[in-house]
């Protein structure tokens, strides 16, 4: 999974990563429209909707909040009616922690290895990390990372190669010598492959056909894991 090279830094993405949306958030939004979906649905829904991302090549937002409705149980006649309510759950409310997320990134920082993480998001990303304890600049309780690079705080989005360059600014590590970790292919795929690292897509339902263009992992902690048994 990991390339030989790729293990001197490690960027993740925050959603899907780090973080997923939050099933009571989802649950409380979708009540008026007849559905209850458990925990386990929620979180297939989120990859379901990243697939659907990859799918169509671009973010088409209702075309995706269409596939996330569907997937957590939203009748055909509803699914349009359920558009703003996704949106809401992606972009207004606060994000869960992604199971087994944060202990990874502690793992990965007591052996030394630098992190940081590149987001397309609202602004607020660095705060939401904090506030779940999941990672800081500063390091307190939880991992320490060398900066967290929120799209609509530095004005690039992925898959533009450009907003990689904050975070290997600050790390000081040749891009070819990191792996950046995140949960599509159109963003996070082409974007880090763009920038010079080496993408490994986050794919727990194995949803991905593209199961030889680019390695794949469940979850963080299993990237954690092949990282940690090259640098030690």
């Amino acid at each position: 999974m990991i390339p030989e090279r790729g293990t001197e830094a490690v960027l993740v993405d925050a959603g899907g990563v780090l973080l997923v949306p939050d099933p009571v958030a989802i649950r409380r939004e979708l009540a008026t429209l007849g559905v209850e979906p458990d925990d386990e649905m929620c979180l297939r829904a989120h990859y379901l909707s990243m697939r659907e991302v990859d799918r169509i090549g671009r973010g088409d937002w209702p075309a995706v909040d269409r596939a996330f409705a569907r997937a957590v149980g939203v009748a055909d006649e509803r699914v349009e009616d359920a558009i703003p309510f996704v949106d809401s759950i992606y972009m207004r409310d606060r994000w869960a922690p992604a199971a087994g997320a944060a202990e990874a990134l502690v793992a990965l920082q007591e052996a030394g290895v630098p992190l940081a993480v590149v987001s397309n998001a609202g602004g607020t990303m660095e705060e939401q990390l904090l506030a779940h304890e999941i990672c800081s600049v500063d390091g307190t309780t939880h991992a320490q990372v060398s900066i967290v690079v929120d799209s609509d705080v530095v004005g690039v989005e992925k898959p533009d190669p450009k907003i990689f360059s904050f975070a290997l600014d600050v790390l000081g590590i040749a891009a070819d010598r990191c792996i950046y970790v995140g949960d599509t292919v159109v963003f996070d795929v082409v974007g880090a492959r763009a920038a010079g690292l080496w993408p490994i897509h986050v794919d727990p339902y194995d949803l991905c056909p593209d199961r030889d263009d680019h390695p794949h992992a469940v979850s963080l902690a299993e990237v954690a894991d092949a990282v940690l048994s090259r640098v030690r």
